[in-house]
């Protein structure tokens, strides 16, 4: 199954972010040619059309630039006692074959190959991000002249698609906007995507597209990345956690002298604690948190939990991905806290778990030092349970899990 880097959408990524991003716009000829194979198709769109338990909000018809009313597109349909919309195929056709692009929103909520696709730009920018998919009739223009509030990077997989990008203005809106082809000027770009050519189109910068001699497919990723102001809040909100901020004041009015001796001293203390936080160790747990947000990349759970039962006496195990806060022995035994639950560990268990945070993989009969190749397995087995430990090669096969995964979705 084919895998992608974010160098292979944008080149050289340090020239990259030197000379493009959040500048102006990239046109990158052939960057994926012959690489669409893992990238979601016009046969997994009749596939996606069909998920009956799909809601038609992810789906949006337009046609000469306008909203179609979700209703033309749409059914009733009973599940048990209730009632609910689901997508009619048949009506998202007939609309298609006269003439109105059918957009695809959120893809990678169903297919794992559209998170493929967003997982490098999602774990370059450790930020949300969306993969919308537009599949646009021959000879039919997609939308009029607009920008968007985010950066989109364009994939063109089935078809050709001309577009036109201005410009991108030295000041923004923050919102969406739409434009004439007159009050534009002369685009700074104007070409044909084929299938593999990629293009960025920085947040606020105006373009238009339109389906040549055939039927065009072509992928959005929609990347977000946190502002200053984003990151300092999830900064401010893990250091407020700690019990020193846990007391309820009381604040009547804003001339009380006690509540605002409080609020002082607390933000006093909060200073304090800013001003000990390692930059670099702060840095990397949000970007750790920017990661886990964006949906693109869970785990499956399920499997890594089937292959917690099979691990054997000579299987390797490593440290997962999941925070673990070692704390202080008392003698004997060490407090760990993972996910939110408090327990105690052998000294001996706490020492390896230290030695293993750099990813190196141990063999569950040595986990445990000082005690037999059983007890160590069992140990080891019970910490992969809990999501501390994870077997060091679990074998996937994406292929057969996407299928399944649109299969599950018919029934």
């Amino acid at each position: 199954m084919e895998t992608y880097s974010f160098e292979d959408f944008v080149g050289d990524r340090d020239v990259f972010l030197a000379e493009h991003f959040n500048k102006k716009p990239l046109l990158r000829k052939g960057a994926l040619t012959g690489r669409l194979d893992g990238l979601p198709s016009v046969r997994q769109l009749d596939d996606v059309l069909a998920l009956e338990t799909t809601p038609p909000s992810y789906l949006r018809v337009t046609k000469g630039g306008k909203g179609v009313p979700s209703g033309a597109y749409t059914r009733t349909v009973a599940r048990g006692a209730a009632l609910a919309e689901a997508v009619s195929p048949e009506k998202v056709y007939e609309l298609f074959r006269s003439g109105s692009t059918v957009t695809w929103n959120a893809l990678h909520h169903v297919l794992p190959s559209a998170r493929r696709l967003l997982r490098p730009f999602t774990e370059t920018f450790a930020c949300e991000g969306e993969v919308v998919l537009f599949v646009t009739p021959a000879r039919n223009d997609g939308f009029s002249p607009h920008h968007d509030s985010i950066d989109v990077y364009v994939v063109q997989v089935d078809g050709t698609k001309t577009w036109r990008v201005w410009a991108t203005p030295e000041v923004r809106r923050g919102d969406e906007g739409s434009y004439t082809a007159e009050e534009l000027g002369e685009p700074v770009i104007e070409v044909t995507l084929a299938p593999g050519d990629v293009l960025y189109v920085p947040h606020g910068t105006p373009h238009a597209a339109a389906a040549k001699s055939e039927l065009s497919l072509h992928l959005s990723v929609g990347i977000e990345p946190r502002r200053w102001r984003d990151l300092l809040k999830d900064t401010v909100a893990a250091v407020v956690e700690d019990e020193a901020f846990h007391a309820f004041p009381y604040l009547a009015d804003g001339d009380d002298a006690a509540g605002a001796a409080g609020l002082s001293r607390q933000i006093e203390l909060l200073r304090d604690r800013l001003a000990r936080l390692e930059p670099v160790s702060e840095a990397k747990r949000l970007a750790g948190v920017g990661r886990e947000r964006n949906g693109s990349d869970r785990g499956r759970e399920f499997a890594r939990l089937h292959s917690v039962d099979g691990l054997t006496a000579d299987s390797l195990v490593r440290r997962s991905a999941a925070p673990v806060e070692i704390g202080d022995s008392d003698g004997t035994k060490t407090g760990i806290r993972v996910g939110g639950h408090r327990l105690a560990v052998p000294d001996a268990v706490a020492r390896s778990l230290r030695e293993l945070d750099g990813g190196r993989p141990v063999a569950t009969s040595e986990f445990f030092p000082g005690v037999d190749a059983a007890r160590s397995l069992s140990a080891a087995r019970g910490l992969a349970r809990i999501g501390v430990l994870e077997a060091a090669v679990l074998e996937e096969a994406p292929a057969v899990l996407e299928a399944s995964a649109v299969e599950e979705k018919r029934k």
